[in-house]
């Protein structure tokens, strides 16, 4: 084979989806491969942010990785911001770049930097390859790395020359068949259930770790044995809200109830849990000194990293609960744990009645309003891709998640733009379900190109845009911090609905209440991608009381 041919091999073994990127002359031999064999589906972008934020968009729902092909420095270098945001997040990504030929290495030569370097330090891997031989074993380590104990991002970079050069080839078995599931120490296991077997008053905490693990079963069923409180963390809904024994997410867009729900408990268990900035409120979410915390992560650097806990585990999510519930005594406090369900009943009805309070009929239109009718149109497993701004703490607080891990939103480290790509990225994984892409003016804005990629390659999201006319997260702070001096956060915008239709997507603008239903059941039922521009009130945020969760 070609060092091109064993690349595509690869990938193909791997049971990549699809592969996202710009062609540039580094990559113009994997290209070639790609076309003759139909397989991967390569997915032409308009700007390797768009590519890589697809990959995280799959990586993120799926827990498997995707692949981002790039060019040398310019094309690698914009990935950048996507690759960190995996980094954070624990999203297993591949970025193949090339770079220049291996015989001019070290010279100068055109679009010569140190890529390895560069991707060092917000990697779990970052490697140039150096022979041509070598090319599959790279990659292939690169698919194990990304997929093993705590997910992660991996580069590898190529040198223009390999991929035309013929090699030998053996390969080694897929990722899937070497990764095996880390489990618990039984000495911790044995703490852990000894805690949960005497708790009257158990909260679980479900973290995005829950959804990477496929674990949100496991947390349900545990949760039942129990008679436990399920809390999800904010922008990770890991387990469905419908459920009885949930009381909403914790951190910021989270409500009183699940606040409650934690500061009465005894016994904490968190899984797939990394006590993040926003989901403890910047850090003020306090423990008392009689309350037991379980901490389970598969990043043993987690664990007890900000909060001291009785039992830390570095494993897997779904492996430690499976064998909590195995061994789990079902009736051991039975009493204590029915006053404690009957609370949970209790802040369950505080947390509908809480997430009720808002005025829908209320002129310019609401975030919670906006929110609230795409819940009601969309089908119970619809994917949302959130992106980053001052409108998700409405989609957090507002929309009830009614399919475990079917949120997609890279909160460590979501920069603006996502949405829309991550949405593309689960549609073409996934062309069968309902993706619907939420984000503000500004950050569609950096991404909208885009649309022309969604109706050429057939990716049918629907993207709801929250458009305030400003940068909403900057101007609320210049307004409180800076006494309303403000600057760079206001500024006009195209026609977003006309945008859509010039690139042959449905479009659509809504500056009324009562259009919202309606106009997003045309989008979704519109067979094709679809923009619905919203105009919200452009001071919800700052005119409203903004109260800590905690």
């Amino acid at each position: 084979m070609t060092g091109a041919e064993a690349v595509v091999a690869i990938l193909e073994q791997e049971e990549v989806p699809f592969v996202a990127g710009i062609p540039g002359g580094g990559v113009m031999d994997y290209l070639d491969v790609l076309r003759r064999t139909g397989r991967p589906r390569y997915v032409l972008v308009r700007h390797e942010q768009v590519a890589v934020h697809m990959a995280l968009g799959y990586a993120e729902l799926t827990g498997r990785a995707a692949v981002a092909l790039v060019s040398r420095s310019p094309g690698a270098s914009n990935t950048v911001i996507g690759v960190q945001a995996a980094a954070i997040e624990g999203s297993p990504l591949v970025i193949i770049s090339s770079h220049v030929a291996s015989t001019a290495r070290g010279l100068g030569a055109f679009q010569e930097i140190d890529l390895e370097s560069v991707f060092r330090p917000i990697t779990k891997m970052s490697v140039e390859v150096r022979a041509p031989a070598r090319v599959p074993e790279v990659l292939q380590e690169a698919f194990r790395v990304a997929t093993s104990g705590r997910p992660g991002p991996v580069h590898v970079s190529i040198p223009l020359d390999f991929p035309s050069t013929e090699i030998p080839v053996a390969f080694s078995p897929p990722s899937s068949s070497v990764k095996g599931r880390l489990a618990p120490n039984p000495q911790a296991l044995e703490r852990a259930l000894e805690l949960l077997g005497g708790a009257r008053r158990p909260v679980v905490i479900a973290g995005g770790g829950v959804t990477k693990a496929g674990a949100a079963a496991a947390v349900v069923e545990l949760a039942e044995l129990l008679g436990a409180a399920i809390a999800n963390t904010w922008e990770k809904k890991a387990v469905a809200e419908d459920h009885p024994l949930a009381v909403g997410n914790i951190g910021r867009g989270g409500d009183g109830s699940s606040a409650a729900a934690l500061r009465e408990a005894d016994v904490v268990l968190a899984v797939g849990v990394r006590f993040s900035e926003f989901a403890t409120e910047d850090y003020r979410m306090q423990f008392s000194p009689g309350q037991q915390i379980i901490q389970v992560d598969v990043d043993a650097a987690t664990v007890g990293r900000v909060y001291p806990v009785a039992v830390g585990m570095a494993a897997d999510a779904e492996e430690t609960l499976r064998a909590m519930i195995g061994r789990l005594d079902p009736v051991v406090d039975a009493a204590g744990r029915r006053a404690w369900r009957e609370r949970i009943q209790e802040l369950r009805e505080r947390w509908e009645q809480e997430i009720d309070r808002f005025d829908p009929d209320a002129r310019p239109i609401s975030s919670a309003r906006v929110v609230r009718d795409l819940r009601a149109v969309t089908v119970p497993d619809a994917v949302i891709c959130v992106d980053s701004g001052n409108f998700n703490y409405f989609v957090t607080r507002y929309y009830r998640a009614t399919c475990p891990g079917a949120y997609v939103y890279p909160a460590g480290g979501g920069p603006m733009g996502c949405g829309l790509p991550a949405a593309m990225g689960v549609k073409a994984a996934f062309p069968d379900r309902q993706v619907v892409a939420v984000s503000g003016d500004g950050g569609f804005a950096m991404t909208m190109q885009d649309l022309e990629t969604c109706v050429r390659e057939r990716l049918d999201v629907v993207t709801v845009v929250m458009n305030n006319f400003s940068f909403g997260n900057i101007k609320v702070r210049q307004q409180r911090k800076f006494g309303n001096r403000l600057i760079g956060c206001e500024y006009s915008n195209p026609d977003f609905a006309e945008v859509a239709r010039l690139c042959g997507a449905h479009g659509e603008t809504v500056r009324e209440p009562e259009q919202l239903r309606p106009a997003f059941v045309r989008a979704l039922e519109a067979g094709r991608p679809a923009v619905v521009d919203v105009h919200v009130n452009a001071e919800e945020m700052s005119t409203a009381t903004v109260e800590g969760w905690w």
